[in-house]
């Protein structure tokens, strides 16, 4: 489970259902797209603005046109729904994304090690 090292990715991902997305890496999905079109293929990548990085890849335009791609990366403001698949758990899955985020943001345990946000001063 790769976390991203960004404070503002995390944020961005611990507070909206991306994670939920992000959860789905290794998995075989199904993303539509706003033109119409679908990309069916495994998830190697999710960030928290929701790009889609596919492997193995079968694309079908809007017309019914089939290709396959060894790899496709998707915008997210192109995303219109992504297919969560059946034998994914929405709750655990949620539940260990969120788990990893805070591992990376607590790193150290506390009072040690660097502090993703340092406590004010008190003077």
């Amino acid at each position: 489970m790769e976390v991203s090292h960004s404070v503002k990715e995390r944020t961005i991902a611990e507070n909206s259902l991306v994670i939920l997305l992000q959860g789905l890496r290794g998995h075989v999905t199904t993303v539509d797209l706003r033109d119409e079109s679908t990309a069916t293929g495994r998830v190697t990548n999710v960030d928290a603005f929701m790009n889609v990085r596919l492997a193995e890849v079968t694309f079908t335009d809007r017309q019914g046109t089939v290709s396959h791609l060894d790899e496709l990366f998707v915008t997210g403001r192109n995303v219109r729904y992504v297919h969560i698949p059946d034998e994914v758990d929405i709750r655990a899955t949620i539940e260990q994304q969120l788990q990893a985020i805070h591992r990376v943001r607590y790193f150290g345990g506390r009072d040690k090690g660097r502090k993703e946000f340092p406590r004010a001063k008190h003077k």
